[in-house]
């Protein structure tokens, strides 16, 4: 009897932990961090996450349950080049017009994705969403602005993604 109390309070313990999660709601695992996430109008997630070493970045959607495209699939030092960021950011207050805007591009089977974070003072409005450029249509989600997690300009001060001059 005491043999089965102990398994199960080490059951119930394995799975409080999370140790029998592979992905936080956010769609990252335990050795990833999150770069930007947000949720879509459907409750799937959009998240963009990356090694916590800095090994590699990917780009998942879905839900916690079921990852429905990762991006790339190899997860390892090549994923960075996969991908093109332009972004730019300036502070100052609403005197100044600051802002802060990223992009993140890849492509996949001949499918653009574009994954966007945008914020200006001068009317305080906040975007962010994905866009999937079919070559017949274009598809948008827009994100909720309260699932929202960190932030794609943060790809600025890293080294090892392309990217594209400021227009």
């Amino acid at each position: 009897m005491l043999m089965k109390k102990a398994t199960i309070i080490l059951l119930g313990l394995f799975f409080c932990t999370g140790a029998f999660a592979q992905f936080n709601n956010q769609l990252c695992k335990p050795n990833e961090e999150i770069v930007f996430a947000f949720q879509v109008k459907n409750l799937k997630w959009v998240s963009v996450c990356k090694e916590i070493k800095g090994n590699y970045i990917v780009y998942r959607f879905g839900t916690k349950s079921k990852i429905e495209m990762q991006y790339p699939a190899n997860l390892d030092s090549t994923s960075w080049q996969q991908f093109t960021f332009q972004g730019y950011m300036r502070g100052g207050g609403k005197q100044n017009a600051a802002m802060r805007f990223g992009y993140l591009n890849f492509y996949n089977n001949d499918i653009r994705y574009e994954v966007l974070d945008l914020w200006n003072s001068e009317d305080d409005k906040e975007e962010c969403g994905v866009s999937v450029n079919l070559k017949t249509k274009t598809i948008g989600m827009k994100g909720n602005l309260k699932s929202r997690r960190g932030s794609l300009v943060e790809l600025i001060y890293e080294d090892k993604i392309k990217k594209e001059p400021e227009n």
